[in-house]
C-alpha cells in the first residue's frame, strides 16, 4: 500500500492537529456500532479502528468504499494502535473542483472530508516504523442521507 500523502491538505493536518481538537486516547467504538447518514466522519474512523483493533475484518469492510478495502492492507494483519486522538474533519473540495483528492476516488464523490489521526502504532510492516505516528483517513458520500465511507487513508 502507498505510505505517501494523500492530499495537499494533509501536509497542513499535522499542524492542525492540536488545533482541531481531538481527545488524548480516544475511545474506539467497536465495529459492531451502529453506522448511519447522522454518524460524523470521526466517529466513522473510530468504529473504524476499533473493528480493525478487534479483528473484525467484515466490520471494517463495512466502513469503506469498494476499492478502498480491496487494498486495505491493515484489516487482514491490523498493527496495534494505541493513544489514539482523531482530530476534526477538513472538508475537502467538492468533485472536479481545483484541488479536489484525485488517488482515492473522492472526485467521484459530492463530499468528502479528510479526518486526521495520531496514535502509537507497534507491529505494522516495515514501511511504517512503530512509534508516535500522524496519520489520516479520507472519507466520502455522495449525499447528507448517506454514510461517510473511508476512500482512501495515509501518512499526514
Amino acid at each position: 500500500m502507498k505510505r505517501a500523502p494523500l492530499l495537499v491538505v494533509a501536509a497542513l493536518s499535522a499542524a492542525l492537529l492540536s488545533a482541531c481538537g481531538g481527545s488524548p486516547g480516544d475511545t474506539l467504538t467497536p465495529g459492531t456500532a451502529t453506522v448511519d447518514a447522522s454518524t460524523s466522519p470521526e466517529d466513522v474512523v473510530r468504529t473504524y479502528l476499533g473493528a480493525l483493533q478487534e479483528g473484525d475484518q467484515a466490520a471494517a469492510a463495512s466502513l469503506t468504499t469498494q476499492p478502498y478495502s480491496r487494498r486495505d492492507a491493515w484489516a487482514a494483519d491490523p498493527p496495534t494502535i494505541e493513544d489514539v486522538e482523531v482530530s476534526e474533519a477538513l472538508t475537502q473540495p467538492a468533485a472536479g473542483a481545483e484541488g479536489a483528492a484525485g488517488e482515492s476516488h473522492a472526485q467521484e464523490h459530492a463530499q468528502a472530508v479528510f479526518v486526521p489521526v495520531t496514535f502509537e502504532l507497534r507491529g505494522a510492516d516495515t514501511s511504517m516504523p512503530d512509534g508516535p505516528t500522524a496519520w489520516g483517513y479520507v472519507l466520502v458520500r455522495d449525499g447528507d442521507t448517506e454514510t461517510w465511507r473511508i476512500a482512501d487513508a495515509g501518512s499526514a
